[in-house]
């Protein structure tokens, strides 16, 4: 009975431990740094022909990051301008409703030839954290004449 007691102290204990540390390395992480390391990886990605097999990269199709219409083909592909919000949406290409991530992938597999990234990768979570934050520039007012 003295080794059940003994052995069921040190279990809670060790517990205890584990839960305090725990909790220390998570007041250590600052959500919002965190953040712009995964924007900034995606932002790589986003430039990165590793992505598929053709040579080209996101960028390609979505001119200067995302920020300036493109093309692909004969296709004009709007800038990005704020799109997290803007999903899940309808994708008339797939013929049914997709998520942004779902929508990276496409872009992945069907014009850059490439594989899927898992839905779980966080090279994905990366190319839409950059691809969320992408708001394009403010034009400056023309002079009156």
């Amino acid at each position: 009975m003295r080794r059940l007691v003994v052995v069921a102290l040190v279990l809670f204990f060790s517990l205890a431990f584990a839960v305090v540390r725990a909790q220390q390395q998570m007041s250590e992480i600052n959500p919002r740094a965190e953040l712009l390391r995964s924007i900034e990886h995606g932002k790589a990605l986003f430039s990165d022909p590793k992505l598929g097999t053709t040579g080209k990269s996101c960028n390609d199709c979505h001119v200067e990051g995302g920020t300036k219409d493109g093309q692909m083909g004969k296709m004009t592909i709007k800038a990005f301008d704020n799109l997290g919000p803007r999903y899940p949406k309808y994708f008339m290409m797939s013929n049914r409703v997709v998520t942004l991530d779902q929508m990276v992938n496409w872009c992945i597999i069907t014009p850059m030839k490439g594989t899927a990234l898992a839905w779980d990768d966080q090279g994905l979570a990366d190319l839409v954290a950059y691809i969320a934050s992408v708001k394009t520039p403010v034009k400056a007012p023309e002079k009156a004449k």
